[in-house]
């Protein structure tokens, strides 16, 4: 990807077409009733983007700006495993929309080496609920039990930033 045109492209084809795909292949969605993956998907993801700590009525509220209109209830019994595999599926491709730059980054210092790589590695946490699949990273007694690990490397010289990848904690 070398433009926000692309990527917004790429994000806007995720959370609408392949949603769907993503939520049968991993049965969160059975057969679309009210609703589908991307109904689903558009719901959590910008239900929790604007209130992190949302109720299950302020996302069915949110539901209604798709003109889906669910009970409390009916969200609620989406919350399963295969709900939680269509949300990391999700996930998964999200991460894979990168930007590059389209041409080499002009630094004299790092054009004396042949690769100059930085790496990030930041943590995300999840619903406690979660920690059987993403274990957590630690913390006080009781939290952090739940967390994502995302890293990422960039090429200094080009831009290029390889696919993200995310793991729960290892035990060494």
């Amino acid at each position: 990807m070398t433009s926000v045109s692309h990527v917004e492209d790429a994000l806007k084809h995720i959370l609408q077409e392949r949603a769907n795909v993503l939520a049968r292949e991993t049965g969160c969605i059975e057969r679309q009733r009210k609703f589908g993956g991307a109904d689903l998907l558009q719901t959590l993801v910008f239900g929790w983007l604007s209130h992190p700590d949302a109720s299950l009525e302020t996302l069915t509220s949110i539901a209604t700006s798709r003109q889906v209109y669910v009970t409390d209830t009916a969200l609620h019994n989406r919350f399963t495993k295969a709900c939680a595999h269509f949300l990391h599926a999700v996930f998964e491709e999200m991460v894979s929309v990168v930007v590059e730059a389209s041409h080499e980054v002009p630094l004299e210092l790092l054009s004396r080496f042949q690769s100059v790589v930085l790496e990030d590695s930041s943590s995300i946490a999840l619903p406690e609920e979660l920690a059987e699949q993403w274990q957590g990273c630690g913390g006080s007694p009781g939290k952090g039990q739940a967390a994502v690990k995302l890293h990422v490397r960039r090429a200094t010289q080009t831009g290029a930033v390889a696919r993200p990848k995310a793991h729960a904690r290892t035990h060494h």
